[in-house]
């Protein structure tokens, strides 16, 4: 079999020199070209594997190579590598070039050309056609090597399968197709230590970033990528030692994460896969996350929701969820998110969740959508807006009431309890609509009248009970209830008392 093809464009013979004796060595065929218009030439003629680019050219730059390479079918395809002294300045002017795919930083060693070299060579090409075509690399996800869980997420669905991984604590990187991008999370003991995409533009996450990071904006041309080389790990200890306050950095790359996993939790379903035991890029070795799946989508949803109108979403009520498979992992989750997580009992609005919290609403609808996605909560029917509290120790009362008035009947919000001591406590966290009590013997009626002296307004009162004679009714009467239910309760008079006193006494 005939080995690779490698044309290097550089104008310093010594460079050239030194590439020919070393990749030839390593049994690698090269051309070489000491300008631009030798170097395009050669190209179209020889459609060399890969093209080593130096970025300073007599009358030119590397730029303009890449643009005429591009311009042509006949080289477009042509994975190009480029060399230059001037190291990560010189390659972030190719990041719009889709024929680019790595860079060498001069001087460089033997061991640093040759395994540059022989990188680009494994991956180059198909990162070119996924780049020019703006589809996921599909090796990268259907054919990745070592990969011990593969599948589509639209058969397993992302929470299950983040789920799954953090349950059993795995370590390794998961490779997720959404749409047309590539997104990676990298995990240690089931945690996410990194987020991170090479296909995906910085221009998409800076618009979004807080205003506190603006000014780091372009450093997500870094860490968004995943490169390994030394001149990488050489820029981290840099930026290590320049910034002065490192939490910054540490606020950037979270922020990059959760919008990433938001896009990843939002977006269209496609192949994953998940390697064990993968190295994390250079920037999040320095940083790493060890932050849960929940805290970076509810974040996500907090940077990168739009169009969330606060005044659609003020009635709307959550109930908390168990985490699936028993997983109480919420590392991370900010103290805004506790709060209102706990909040959301399945009786609260969003709106009373704000005023009680003292969150601004539009905060609360987007921590709220975050939890949602993350499936902590539980979006109930809008229609539940009435809260009913029923003490009541009668299972056949119970059973009719739980029929009619919950879920499965009128989607009214129901609490149960069969002591005062338990109503109690209700009644201390929040306002009830409606409080159906037995008031069968003497202890419920004072427990009543403690209620009605506690509670003057907003609560309507319907009493349980066996009515025989009607001086029964006039005691009533006396003691002020709103209404009144038969033993045994009927499924017609419980629906239309509830219904009358909310709908006419509200």
């Amino acid at each position: 079999m005939e080995q690779p093809l490698i044309l290097v464009v550089d104008d310093s013979q010594t460079i050239r020199k030194l590439v020919e004796c070393h990749l030839s060595q390593a049994g690698y065929r090269v051309a070489m070209a000491a300008d631009a218009a030798q170097g395009l030439e050669l190209a179209r003629t020889l459609q060399p594997q890969l093209l080593l680019l130096d970025h300073q050219l007599p009358g030119t730059t590397g730029e303009e190579v890449c643009r005429k390479l591009l311009e042509d079918e006949a080289t477009a395809r042509i994975p190009v590598v480029i060399s230059s002294a001037m190291r990560n300045r010189a390659y972030a002017q190719y990041t719009e070039y889709p024929n680019v795919v790595d860079q060498i930083p001069k001087p460089f060693t033997p061991e640093l050309l040759k395994s540059g070299v022989a990188n680009a060579l494994q991956t180059g090409a198909m990162v070119v056609q996924a780049q020019i075509t703006g589809c996921a690399i599909p090796e990268a996800v259907g054919e990745v090597h070592h990969a011990i869980l593969e599948g589509m997420t639209g058969s397993f669905p992302l929470r299950a399968l983040l789920d799954f991984l953090n349950n059993h604590q795995q370590n390794g990187r998961l490779t997720l197709e959404v749409g047309k991008d590539r997104v990676r999370l990298a995990m240690a003991g089931g945690r996410v230590q990194a987020v991170y995409s090479s296909t995906i533009s910085p221009d998409r996450l800076a618009g979004r970033l807080p205003a506190e990071l603006a000014d780091l904006a372009p450093l997500l041309a870094l860490t968004l990528g995943e490169q390994q080389d030394a001149s990488m790990a050489g820029l981290i200890k840099l930026l290590e030692r320049s910034l002065s306050d490192p939490r910054r950095l540490r606020a950037l790359l979270r922020f990059q994460a959760a919008a990433l996993t938001y896009l990843a939790t939002t977006g269209e379903p496609g192949k994953f896969a998940f390697e064990p035991g993968i190295t994390l890029p250079p920037m999040f070795q320095a940083f790493p996350l060890q932050c849960s799946v929940p805290a970076l989508v509810v974040d996500g949803a907090r940077s990168c929701e739009q169009g969330l109108d606060p005044r659609e979403w003020e009635q709307l009520v959550f109930a908390r969820q168990s985490p699936r498979g028993g997983n109480p992992d919420r590392a991370g989750l900010a103290p805004a998110a506790i709060k209102i997580h706990t909040l959301l009992d399945g009786v609260r609005s969003l709106g009373e969740v704000a005023r009680h919290s003292g969150i601004d609403l539009g905060e609360v609808v987007a921590i709220a959508r975050g939890l949602e996605l993350a499936e902590l909560v539980e979006r109930r029917a809008p229609t539940a807006s009435n809260s009913i509290l029923v003490v009541e120790d009668d299972p056949e009362t119970v059973r009719l009431i739980r029929d009619v008035l919950g879920a499965e009947g009128a989607h009214y919000q129901l609490k149960i309890v069969h002591d005062r001591v338990a109503a109690q406590l209700l009644l201390r966290r929040q306002t009830f609509h409606l409080l159906l009590l037995s008031l069968d013997r003497p202890e419920q009626e004072a427990f009543f009248r403690a209620c009605k002296a506690q509670h003057p307004n907003g609560t309507h009162y319907i009493g349980i009970l066996n009515i025989q004679e009607e001086e029964e009714l006039a005691r009533l009467d006396a003691m002020g209830i709103d209404g009144v239910l038969h033993r045994p309760v009927s499924e017609s008079d419980l629906v239309a008392t509830v219904n009358y006193l909310l709908q006419n006494h509200a």
